[in-house]
């Protein structure tokens, strides 16, 4: 994990208004989006970022490449939380079961499976949603950044994910929220992490003569 760990550095100056950032990575191809593959905005990642019309403002992000499968929660409509989560990395596989009184799913501790994915078999009592998500520096948590629904019974879920974070400058939207269509704004950002430095510093700012939002690496 160690490895593969990188820390972005977002700043700006005097921007003169208010600019909120919308963070999620690049969804994986299994699965039809917003219809049974749905992003989250990654609360991970230094939540939603927002930067101030003055002064100077700055946010960290960090990505840790420590993988797991989450039972996910979803509470009003739309944000997602875990209820149960288990650390699953490339090449193995994990178990998704129903407790005995049928009260609620829960996943098995990660064993070795086929190499190139991290998977999940729903051996639950009825079809299920099961999400996929990293786990914070401290490894005590995880937020999610992917979730599929309606994941047959005895099929299993295999993802490849690429760490390729988008950003996009946003309203109205909330961490680990579910984005159910396309975003509405133009592409600021869009970078393989593990193909930068461990730490990287990026700027923030307007283009004068566009006025459109800009990220651009110093």
């Amino acid at each position: 994990m160690s490895g593969n760990f990188r820390a972005l550095n977002f700043s700006s100056a005097d921007l003169g208004k208010d600019i909120t950032l919308l963070l999620m990575f690049e969804p994986p191809k299994n699965g039809v989006l917003f219809k049974d593959l749905f992003p989250l905005i990654d609360k991970r990642l230094s939540e939603v970022l927002t930067f101030t019309s003055a002064g100077i403002s700055a946010a960290t992000v960090e990505y840790t490449a420590d993988t797991g499968f989450l039972v996910p929660q979803v509470h009003s409509g739309n944000l997602v939380a875990a209820s149960n989560a288990q650390r699953c990395q490339t090449g193995q596989t994990c178990t998704l079961m129903t407790k005995e009184d049928q009260s609620s799913n829960y996943l098995t501790e990660a064993v070795a499976g086929d190499p190139g994915a991290l998977q999940c078999v729903n051996k639950a009592a009825r079809p299920a949603e099961i999400g996929v998500g990293f786990f914070n520096k401290a490894g005590n948590k995880i937020e999610p950044t992917l979730m599929w629904k309606d994941i047959a019974v005895g099929s299993t879920l295999a993802a490849q994910l690429t760490p390729k974070l988008k950003i996009y400058a946003v309203s109205d939207y909330k961490a680990t929220e579910l984005i159910r269509g396309n975003i509405q704004s133009p592409l600021l950002f869009e970078e393989n992490l593990i193909a930068l430095p461990s730490f990287s510093e990026w700027t923030v700012s307007i283009d004068l003569a566009t006025k459109q939002v800009v990220i651009s690496k110093d």
